[in-house]
């Protein structure tokens, strides 16, 4: 029907181009002086000022962000002699300014209109009763990029993310609509009641003629229309709402499918369309039930990742939807299905991206401050006033969007117990909209909520009570987080979870060809040159990423594991330029691979359906029985009955040690569910690497993981312990039959010369243990923390963030590279830090050779690239006529498990063999130098 009546067109008129353009850091000019053959440049919209030249470099010098290479903050002026023709007359005119930040004031004429304020939304002027139809207008616009309130981290103009950036980036046009006209159109599905009520805002209806009409429909995307109604306008008829029955085989949009009908709202008038507004229309619910996040009436993990605002070319969000549509591939690719929006909400060309692809988006307030976190305390009024104006202004222009799902009020807000202002703001959100989810803030307040106001909760898995960072990833993959889950009712999201981190890429410095560089480079490129350092990084990138792979896997699956979480929000699938500079992604900042591991790799431990793994240990004794539970995360609509899981556990050589099959009964949607166990029995007499493979194949896809898993054959002793001195009296229950009585190569303050020792064993250096090592003995020096100079404490996860952001944590490093030596013939690794090595370095202490670089070490730690010093857990030299091997591994503390106690008595062996023989040396100063010198006295 609609097709055969008479369109009264809507009209837009882009005043993108050049603009005259001055910038008045004062502020001593109004529209009025302002003369554009005398005082002004041009600049072209859109854009913004740095990247056309405006601006002074800076004398700032960041530790560990980027830079631009010119900046301003103040005022700028715009203005241009615009025409507007004569088929705008009659009509209602809206000046549109997108992509500016964040105060504009629009004058016609030299008239002020009115100014805005707004960092999530376009900034619209009605400039109706001030332009002249059929003539030349001027138009000038002020925009004023300074910080107006104190939200100077939030991710919309953190120097670190989107870099106070200034300019109007996402053009300029003016709306010509009919006088009466459709303002606003609303949708709110319903599919318990298979209805969509729908809501139209109408301007100047006072002007409605008798007999007008609104005609609502929706359409196919082939252009179908499947369900259509109508309803008489009267002159009072500012909002009207319309409900239309859901219509058979309705298409939801879900992640999986995201199918976008097209919903139509038109004013008819006899036989014309007074206005017309078409948009988009996705079915979808969103709600709780327990503590599950359920879409469409089937539970959904949010598989998500953190966008911070990072643009590294610009310095301020895209306006380009093929940009997001790019990003959103690739991520789903990875596996993921949702995104948090930390502290800004992108424009329109995001969210249509978003929609097309089927992401799941939490947006959030620009909203990092600390003005809430004192519950007693009332907020800056004004403060307020511009985040409640925000929350209208988010929820009314996303309306149409199905990806908008969630809605944070901003990040880490409140102190364990909340704030009521952000209660209020929570509530005011469901009053506007009912169909999203909503909740006070993201990372920050304790559990059990309380009074919090929140239709889910986002507490922080790394810090959380009682868990702490070191908590985010152990060799007992028993360990979930239900000691936080079981604390409120409502569903959680882990907030940033991961930040683990790997070795800074120098090669990333070409791709930067805009107004932003990495200054982070700078800084850390002239420590790893003085340092001779250069050209080891390869070896370092390559190493950590191995590192920040497995931590990432074993934390994700963490929580997979997990009862009652329904979601994390990774920190991140990206590196962060800013806060240090965290190399926290498996893609850089340009959405592009590192290297470390591929789509397909990440999503068998990020998908709708995991297989997971729950084992007290990794490493066993060689010839015991390994017994594995297998547990499946499920959140797709299968229930997996009946279906066979498969196993395999192969040796380092691919051959397969044993295979078995486990039906399994069911797996309800939304659970983690334990599928059965496997008893896995391995060879006597033969250390081993082993891989337990796994995977179920269902009507459209196969479901796979695997893990590895270490057996050592129980040690046996030297022939010649007897022959073994040592101080440390822990050792005499693994080593037995070693002397374990008074000082080596003393009596009392006497020397006395040594008889019938072919090794010594200590935990620290002493007079008598250097004399020993002078006159040609061998020692081994379990260095203990607190016993050496400048000793670094280690984890074996990567540092979390970076150091510059937290140089107080307990590890500070990124992992070791394990080099080929003799000592190490045998014994199992992969030449990186792997599990069956967490035991061996969790808290122990790496030693500096900074002062001896002709010292090489036999496990070497690789230290942040801030500081980059060379450390060690493992190395040997000749001092005098002996030899000294010196291991940090935090033996003692660990002594009977199964990699530990291989490990001593596999260097037992090879340090009383002809194969010691340390090339390097050292002089007694220079290990004095190293070591604190315990004395006779």
């Amino acid at each position: 029907m609609l097709d055969s009546l008479k369109m009264n067109d809507r009209k837009k008129l882009s005043l993108n181009g050049e603009w005259s353009f001055l910038l008045d850091p004062e502020e001593k000019y109004v529209p009025s002086n302002l003369d554009p053959e005398k005082l002004c440049d041009k600049i072209t919209v859109p854009g913004s000022w740095e990247e056309q030249g405006f601006g002074q470099p800076s004398k700032h010098h960041p530790i560990g962000t980027w830079k631009k290479s010119r900046e301003y903050e103040g005022t700028a002026w715009y203005f241009k002699d615009i025409f507007i023709s004569d088929d705008m007359k009659n009509k209602s005119l809206n000046l549109v300014i997108s992509g500016a930040r964040w105060k504009t004031k629009v004058y016609i004429n030299n008239h002020c209109i009115d100014e805005c304020n707004s960092l999530v939304s376009s900034h619209v002027y009605n400039v109706t009763d001030y332009i002249n139809v059929g003539c030349t207008n001027r138009i000038t616009i002020y925009v004023n990029n300074t910080m107006i309130l104190p939200l100077h981290d939030s991710h919309i103009h953190s120097y670190h993310t989107a870099t106070n950036w200034g300019g109007i980036t996402g053009g300029i046009h003016i709306e010509a609509t009919p006088l009466v006209s459709i303002q606003t159109l609303s949708y709110y599905p319903d599919l318990d009641q298979n209805k969509i009520d729908v809501h139209v805002e109408l301007t100047n209806a006072t002007l409605l003629k008798q007999n007008d009409y609104l005609s609502i429909a929706v359409y196919t995307k082939n252009g179908n229309r499947v369900t259509h109604t109508e309803k008489s306008l009267l002159s009072n008829s500012h909002k009207v709402i319309v409900t239309l029955d859901l219509w058979d085989e309705a298409i939801l949009w879900d992640e999986d499918q995201p199918y976008l009908y097209q919903i139509s709202a038109s004013i008819i008038h006899q036989e014309t369309i007074i206005d017309h507004k078409v948009q988009s229309l996705g079915l979808r619910s969103i709600k709780t039930v327990d503590k599950n996040i359920v879409v469409n009436q089937t539970p959904r993990f949010l598989r998500g990742y953190v966008d911070c605002c990072i643009f590294p070319q610009t310095g301020y969000p895209s306006w380009d939807k093929n940009h997001y549509l790019k990003q959103f591939k690739t991520v789903k690719e990875y596996g993921f299905n949702h995104v948090r929006l930390h502290g800004w909400t992108p424009p329109k060309p995001f969210w249509e991206a978003a929609d097309e692809a089927g992401i799941f988006v939490q947006t959030e307030l620009p909203h990092w401050s600390n003005l809430y976190t004192k519950r007693d305390t009332l907020p800056i009024k004004e403060v307020h006033e511009f985040l409640s104006q925000e929350i209208e202004r988010v929820i009314s222009s996303l309306n149409e969007h199905p990806s908008f799902v969630l809605l944070s009020l901003g990040n880490e807000l409140i102190s364990a117990e909340g704030h009521e202002a952000l209660n209020e703001m929570v509530n005011k959100c469901r009053s506007l909209d009912s169909t999203r989810l909503y909740t006070d803030n993201t990372g920050f307040g304790h559990l059990p909520a309380h009074d919090r106001e929140g239709d889910f909760y986002i507490p922080t898995l790394n810090a959380h009570p009682p868990v702490t960072n070191h908590y985010a990833g152990t060799p007992n993959t028993f360990e979930d987080y239900s000691m936080v889950t079981q604390l409120e009712a409502k569903p959680m999201l882990a907030h940033e979870h991961g930040q683990f981190t790997m070795y800074i890429r120098p090669q990333e410095k070409d791709k930067y060809q805009g107004i932003l560089h990495p200054h982070w480079l700078k800084t850390t490129m002239e420590t790893l040159e003085k340092k001779r350092l250069l050209g080891r990084v390869d070896e370092f990138i390559q190493a950590s990423g191995v590192l920040q792979t497995r931590a990432y896997k074993e934390s994700i699956e963490r929580a997979r594991r997990t009862s009652g979480l329904s979601g994390i929000q990774l920190l991140d699938i990206r590196d962060f330029p800013g806060q240090g500079h965290a190399t926290t992604g498996v893609l850089d900042v340009f959405w592009d691979n590192k290297g470390t591991i591929t789509p397909d790799e990440f999503r068998t431990f990020n998908d709708e359906c995991v297989l997971l793994m729950r084992c007290k240990s990794r490493t066993h004794v060689a010839g015991e029985k390994i017994s594995i539970v297998i547990d499946l995360s499920n959140f797709s609509k299968y229930f997996f009955e009946d279906n066979q899981l498969i196993w395999e556990l192969k040796d380092r050589h691919g051959d397969i040690q044993q295979t078995g099959t486990i039906t399994i009964s069911s797996a309800t949607p939304g659970e983690v569910t334990t599928i059965g166990v496997i008893e896995a029995t391995t060879q006597p007499n033969k250390s081993q690497e082993l891989l337990l493979s796994v995977y179920v194949e269902t009507l459209n896809k196969v479901i796979k993981n695997e893990w590895e898993f270490w057996t050592y054959v129980r040690p046996t002793l030297h022939s010649q312990a007897n022959q073994i001195w040592s101080d440390v009296s822990a050792l005499t229950s693994s080593i037995y039959g070693m002397k374990h009585n008074g000082k080596i190569g003393f009596q009392d303050f006497s020397y006395k010369k040594v008889k019938g020792i072919e090794l010594a064993i200590s935990d620290h250096m002493s007079t008598e243990l250097l004399q020993y090592i002078l006159d040609g003995g061998k020692a081994w020096l379990m260095a203990e923390e607190g016993n050496q100079y400048d000793e670094v404490k280690t984890r074996f996860l990567p540092i979390f963030w970076n150091y510059i952001w937290f140089p107080s944590q307990v590890g500070t490093t990124m992992g070791m590279i394990i080099h080929d030596h003799p000592s190490l013939d045998g014994y199992l690794h992969d030449g990186t830090s792997n599990w069956n090595w967490y035991h061996l370095v969790d808290g122990a202490t790496a030693i500096n050779l900074e002062t001896v670089p002709q010292i090489k070490p036999i496990v070497e730690v690789i230290d942040n690239h801030n500081r980059g010093k060379h450390l060690s857990y493992c190395f040997e030299a000749k001092i005098g006529e002996g030899s000294l091997f010196v291991t940090s591994f935090t033996i003692l503390q660990n002594l009977k498990r199964p990699e530990v106690e291989s490990l001593l008595h596999h260097n037992i062996h090879y340090l009383m063999s002809d194969k010691f023989t340390p090339l390097a040396h050292l002089t007694v100063g220079e290990c004095l130098g190293l070591f604190k010198l315990q004395g006779t006295w």
